[in-house]
């Protein structure tokens, strides 16, 4: 059952102070990011509240809203109500007032976020090259080593159209004339002419030999110096000739100052970067890793972890990352690590649940869940995880550990492999398991508390490492099959929703006759239109959804027909539903019915009483409820 997204993307709208009120939304791979009118008319506990959202961060004047892996359909809902998007056509962009800063970081995280599948990808056809030359399966003189070779070096070489692409998108600039621009950079008769050695000028002026192969920031600077150059040769030029004549003169004014001002400016800015970095790391050697490993965590909250993108990128391009990507591998791994940790300590469920998809998510290199919905939430995780990642980092500074792909997660493993051999991926494994464990071990040793559900009557909750104390029940509820077939357990269905126990816990019959019946004494709160969803409601309380196969909803009650109405008192084995199972069958439909407790959470926990794979008459006993 597919969820549906509309409903909570409406909420969210509604939370943000009205579609009027936003100016622009766009989303990263965890966050959706708007840019609003009204601050103060925001309602971040309404929008707190909502399952999809794992938590909220303002960064300036950017509100995140943190969506982890729904982001992507909860941007879509928000498209189709027509928020403002990056989505729409590029020329309706709506002016936000930045400051400096966070124009400067939103600009570079829009034009190298896109890229980093590409850099991957050549990273990692970069380590298959190396394994086949450390096993002897190819030659580093034969021409398939040269073939491969050039293959994983494409993207690294031509990082400047991958850049110009995303850049024009950022700036607003004509994509094709941007990539005009990367390929004078790029251009083999002006890099031919820079390898010579010999003077080149233009029209007298002296023109700096660079080579822009590899580069980040050249590109970046004339890309948003021509969203400018456009707008003065949109006002100059005649609309006659404006067809002809604008394009032209971008180019000729852009290009000029592309290689005589630009470019080597952007090469001193990179190299002055470059200069910094190695400052840092020769007065604080290996130390500064462990630094940034303990801070990326509060980084990453400011969103200024972009800004070090390019920097990292840049050495791994040429010899190898020791700094900016070995940190959050180490500030990612330790993520994942505390998270875990909270998933084994805690007693709550829910929060079992998320800390178990968010340590994966961020041993996967996606952090914001982990972050804001766990470890920053719950106070000492955060520590002990930052702690562990300083540790990690001092770990891997110290035995100069080499990342030779852009990588921030586990699947960095493979990126160890590089010019240092065997020994770096070695050092590199050593590192993570530091990272990892540490976080894990010193959350459980720091310990957490559990938050206290709304509705609790406890005045605060207790530790996690404590047992909450159960209320005690008069007798152990039953709940009876509400149908004769083959028992199966609820992880078994064929339907992540009821799988992954999103609705609640409980059990599955598939059934061999077309019949549901009363599952124990108690209310029909609701039979669904199409009859085949039953909300059922036991004399003790206990809530039940039993759904009458999968997808059937699209069946609109065809082949169903229903003995009770909504709020008819029946007891346990009266008759409730009757359907057409071979009919159903036939028009392809799974007629698996889920039986789930949907209050489980009041109760201490729910036991199959019939093993996956058995029969079960009606009436049969199906679960147990504590």
């Amino acid at each position: 059952m597919k969820k549906d997204y509309s409903k909570s993307a409406e909420k969210l709208v509604q939370a943000m102070g009205g579609k009027d009120n936003i100016t622009r939304v766009f989303h990263c791979m965890t966050r959706l990011r708007f840019y609003v009118k009204d601050k103060n008319k925001i309602d971040e506990a309404e929008i707190k509240k909502l399952s999809e959202i794992s938590g909220v961060n303002w960064h300036q004047d950017q509100f995140q809203v943190i969506a982890g892996n729904e982001v992507n359909e909860m941007y879509a809902e928000l498209v189709k109500m027509g928020v403002p998007n990056d989505d729409a056509d590029s020329s309706v962009k709506t002016a936000e007032k930045k400051s400096i800063g966070s124009a400067i970081i939103d600009s570079v995280t829009g034009c190298m976020t896109p890229m980093i599948p590409a850099l991957t990808a050549a990273g990692m056809i970069k380590v298959v090259l190396t394994l086949l030359t450390t096993f002897n399966l190819v030659s580093d003189t034969s021409s398939t080593y040269q073939v491969i070779s050039f293959i994983g070096d494409a993207a690294f070489y031509f990082m400047p159209f991958l850049i110009a692409a995303n850049a024009a998108k950022v700036f607003n600039v004509n994509q094709s004339l941007a990539l005009i621009i990367a390929g004078v950079f790029l251009h083999p008769n002006f890099t031919a002419m820079i390898e010579s050695g010999d003077p080149i000028t233009f029209f007298s002026i002296p023109v700096t030999p660079t080579t822009y192969s590899y580069s980040v920031i050249p590109v970046i600077l004339m890309v948003w110096i021509m969203s400018y150059i456009v707008k003065l040769v949109d006002r100059i030029t005649p609309r006659i000739v404006k067809l002809i004549l604008h394009p032209t003169l971008v180019i000729l004014i852009s290009a000029p100052i592309a290689i005589i001002v630009v470019g080597p400016l952007g090469g001193i800015i990179g190299d002055g970067l470059a200069v910094a970095i190695d400052f840092l790391s020769t007065k604080l050697g290996f130390i500064i890793v462990g630094i940034l490993s303990a801070a990326f965590p509060f980084i990453v909250m400011t969103g200024m972890h972009h800004a070090l993108t390019p920097i990292g990128l840049n050495a791994v391009a040429t010899s190898g990352d020791t700094l900016i990507f070995v940190s959050q591998v180490c500030s990612n791994v330790a993520q994942g690590g505390a998270s875990l940790a909270v998933a084994v300590r805690s007693k709550d469920k829910n929060m079992k649940q998320l800390a178990s998809a968010s340590g994966i998510s961020a041993l996967m290199g996606i952090t914001e869940p982990a972050l804001y919905g766990v470890t920053l939430k719950l106070k000492r995780p955060v520590v002990a995880a930052a702690v562990a990642a300083g540790i990690g980092g001092i770990v891997g500074g110290l035995l100069q550990v080499t990342l030779y792909i852009a990588q921030n997660s586990l699947l960095a493993i493979p990126a160890f492999i590089g010019e240092k051999g065997m020994t770096n991926f070695i050092y590199g494994l050593i590192m993570i398991v530091v990272s990892f464990a540490g976080a894990f071990i010193l959350t459980m040793i720091f310990g957490f508390k559990d938050e206290v559900e709304e509705g609790d009557d406890t005045a605060a909750a207790e530790e996690s490492g404590a047992e909450k104390e159960a209320k005690p029940l008069v007798e152990k509820i039953q709940i009876l099959s509400p149908a004769t077939g083959t028992v199966k357990d609820i992880t078994e269905v064929p339907d992540k929703t009821f799988a992954d126990k999103i609705l609640g816990d409980g059990a599955a019959v598939v059934p061999e006759e077309g019949k549901i019946y009363a599952p124990a004494d108690g209310t029909v709160v609701n039979i669904m239109d199409t009859k085949h969803g039953i909300m059922f409601q036991t004399a003790q309380g206990v809530e039940l959804l039993i759904h009458i196969g999968l997808e059937t909803v699209n069946l609109n009650g065809k082949y169903f027909t229903s003995h009770v109405e909504n709020g008819a008192q029946v007891k346990a084995g009266d008759l409730l539903v009757e359907f057409d199972l071979d009919a159903i069958k036939k028009e392809g439909y799974d007629p698996i019915t889920p039986v789930v407790v949907t209050n489980g959470d009041d109760y201490i926990r729910s036991v199959n009483m019939i093993k996956s794979g058995e029969k079960a008459a009606h009436g049969d006993c199906l679960l147990t409820i504590v």
